[in-house]
């Protein structure tokens, strides 16, 4: 007598559908996460999916009260991405003799602003125009 799994197997071979495959874990997922998570009931995985499209939106919506200006820096805009917070502002360099001690900061600098931990990650993604 042939097995449940091959009868289906047949069954889906007569009728021109395949045979779903499990789908592969991502590269960087630890083994213990890529063994660890195909185990899990319906139910978990919901959950644990939640959980992460939970702590991905923490980690990108910083709120505006979060973001704060150095010394010698100028915050032009703040604005909600799908990439995180996007941060433009305007910088001094440091130099003793340069135009940005007088208040002529440069810039404006785009920045990408997450939670990395306890702390916010700045991601410079380059100059913007004024």
């Amino acid at each position: 007598m042939r097995s449940y799994q091959t009868f289906i197997l047949i069954l889906a071979l007569l009728f021109g559908k395949k045979m779903p495959t499990r789908p592969s874990a991502p590269d960087p997922l630890p083994q213990y996460l890529a063994e660890g998570v195909p185990k899990q009931d319906d139910e978990s995985l919901q959950a644990l999916q939640d959980w992460i499209n939970e702590l991905l939106a923490y980690r990108r919506d910083i709120a505006t009260e979060d973001i704060d200006a150095g010394e010698d820096e100028s915050i032009e805009t703040i604005k909600e991405s799908s990439e995180g917070t996007v941060v433009i502002k305007k910088v001094s360099c440091g130099k003793d003799n340069c135009k940005c001690r007088r208040g002529e900061l440069h810039g404006p600098y785009k920045y990408v602003v997450r939670r990395k931990g306890d702390n916010l990650k700045w991601d410079y993604k380059g100059s913007v125009p004024e």
